[in-house]
Parts: structure tokens; sequence; C-alpha cells
């Protein structure tokens, strides 16, 4: 602050323009201060989020698990059904043995009961495809504590989130949505049929795998995951058949009644048979690879360089992990 002289005999005049000095110090003491203090609060948590923050991107094989196309007793699952997958997304670091992982995945599942073991599945002949839109959050419990520097660190997860579907069905080359069909009577007003399903349902991803540390700032993670849903309908197929000739009349009916019974025999179904198994759910697995990004563990203080003592006690005081 500048130093002001108070005189003894201090006028009207002389008083104001000592207050203005005073006051005008004191600002830019301010005005100095609290920015410079921000700077160096920003710069903190920056240092600490870049420690804490990871960001990875990778792709994989999705598989469905369902009514349709059930594959007893086989050990491979066939190619034409696996489905290629994409997924990206960023971590935070709780503490050294848990991470939360927020991520986006899009894929593609279908199957066909002309793949299936049971006589009665081939008789069926029901087929189908839908897009997987799924975000969800995990928390990732690894083996190791991440301030061991492991180069292979095993890990398990949970998580939930919510996926988007539409199942679609083939007739004569051409691919129709399912679900505004009403494949089993839900658009029906007379009978005792279900309603129709929403075309999103909640996710419950449960997995594990195992992660190389390649490089001070970068991990290879081969991760897979069973994906529990909430839904029955992925494959738009759940409960009974209905009544064919009731769905005939209501719209889209020509096609509903085709997309609903593809069965190869020669009299339709009743009105009631099972069409799936409404008892369980269906779900997907993953299994992929994926390449992680923690930009923080590149600083200096951060994986033992020169200044390691000096990042050692700033990540303590700000409660960063110490790698």
């Amino acid at each position: 602050m500048p130093t002001v002289v108070l005189q003894r005999k201090v006028s009207g005049t002389n008083f104001s323009v000592l207050l203005f000095v005073q006051r005008t110090a004191l600002d830019n003491i301010i005005n100095i201060k609290i920015p410079v203090a921000a700077l160096f609060l920003l710069q903190s948590l920056t240092v600490c989020g870049q420690g804490r923050m990871g960001y990875f991107a990778g792709a994989g094989i999705i598989r469905y698990n369902g009514d349709v196309g059930q594959h007893v007793n086989k050990i491979i699952t066939p190619a034409e059904v696996v489905n290629p997958y994409g997924k990206i997304g960023v971590s935070y670091r709780i503490m050294n043995h848990v991470e939360a992982v927020f991520y986006y995945l899009h894929g593609t599942v279908e199957d066909a009961d002309s793949f299936a073991t049971d006589n009665d599945q081939l008789i069926r002949n029901q087929s189908f495809k839908s897009p997987v839109d799924e975000a969800a959050l995990q928390i990732e419990f690894t083996l190791n504590s991440i301030s061991k520097k492991r180069m292979i660190n095993p890990f398990v997860s949970i998580g939930a989130g919510m996926f988007r579907y539409n199942p679609e069905g083939n007739l004569n080359g051409t691919w129709y949505d399912l679900q505004p069909l009403g494949t089993e009577g839900q658009f029906l007003a007379e009978g005792n049929y279900p309603q129709p399903y929403r075309l999103t349902a909640f996710t419950f991803p449960v997995g594990g795998g195992v992660s190389f540390r390649i490089a001070p700032a970068w991990r290879l993670k081969v991760e897979a995951a069973h994906h529990i849903s909430t839904t029955d309908y992925l494959d738009d197929v759940s409960a009974s058949y209905p009544d064919l000739a009731q769905l005939a009349a209501a719209p889209y009916g020509d096609i509903a009644v085709q997309l609903s019974n593809r069965r190869l025999e020669p009299e339709p179904p009743r009105q009631g048979r099972r069409r799936g198994n409404v008892s369980s759910n269906d779900s997907y697995l993953t299994v992929g690879l994926l390449l992680v990004y923690n930009p923080g563990l590149a600083h200096r203080g951060y994986h033992g360089s020169m200044n390691k003592k000096r990042g050692n006690r700033m990540g303590k005081f700000l409660g960063c992990p110490v790698l």
C-alpha cells in the first residue's frame, strides 16, 4: 500500500482526498491478489484433475443373449450374429483402488432361430436386429494400487445406465421396425395383451478385465462385460402369439401378421401359444480393447521425475493421487 502522510490540520477537502487515496490503494491490492489466488486455485485444480482424469476410446465385439437363436451346446457363437461396437468415455480416479467410469457405447445386436439348436426354435424361425446406444456409469475396482506403477493390473466393474434399442425384422428383403407393429397384440383393443414396450431400458453392466501400462500416461485395457437389461423386447419376442385374425385387421396388419408368425408350419399358431420366454429379460455381452490416456501422469511429479518430491507434496496437499 502506498505511504499516506496524515496532516495535523485536516480540512474537509484534504480529508476527502485522504480517504480516496486509501480506498484506491486497497482496491488495487484486492484487484491484484484475488485474480492471483484464483489463478493459483484453478491451476491446482487442473493439476489435480489431470492426475485423476482419464480419456479413452476403443472397440470390440457385441453379442446378444435372449429368446431368439439360443445357441445351446455350441461352444463357439456363429460369426453371423457377432457384431462390432465402438466405445468412448472418461474416467475419474476416486482413490488408489477405485475409479469412476462414464462411457457411451454404440453397436448392433442380432440373431436368428436358424442358428438355434432347439427343434421348436428352428420351426419358430424368428429373427431380428437392433441398434444399441448405451450410456452408463461404472465403478471400477483394481487389484493393485495405482500408486505402485504395476505394469499389469486386473480389475472388476459394476455399473448402471440406460440404452436405446429398436428391433427390426426382415420381410422379403425389407427391414421393418417391429415395435409399431405390435407383433404380440400390444395395440389390440380387445384381449389380454401386453402394453406397448418402450424403446429405452435400464442396463446394469457387470464385468472385468486387465489393464496394461504401456507408457507413463497410457494404458491398454482388455475388458469383458455382461449387460443385464430390464427389457424382454430387445428382440421383439417375449410372451405369446396374438389372435392373428384380429392382428390382421389392425393397421399394418398384413405385415404385422407375417412378422409375428414366421413358423415353418402350414397351420398358424393358436392365440396364447408360447412365442418367447417371458420369465427372463434379454441381455448382451461385450468384449473389447480400450486405449486410455491420463494426461496428468505425464507431468513431472507424477511418475518419478526430478521433481518427484515436489510433485508428491503438491499431490498430497491437493488430495490428488500420488503416482
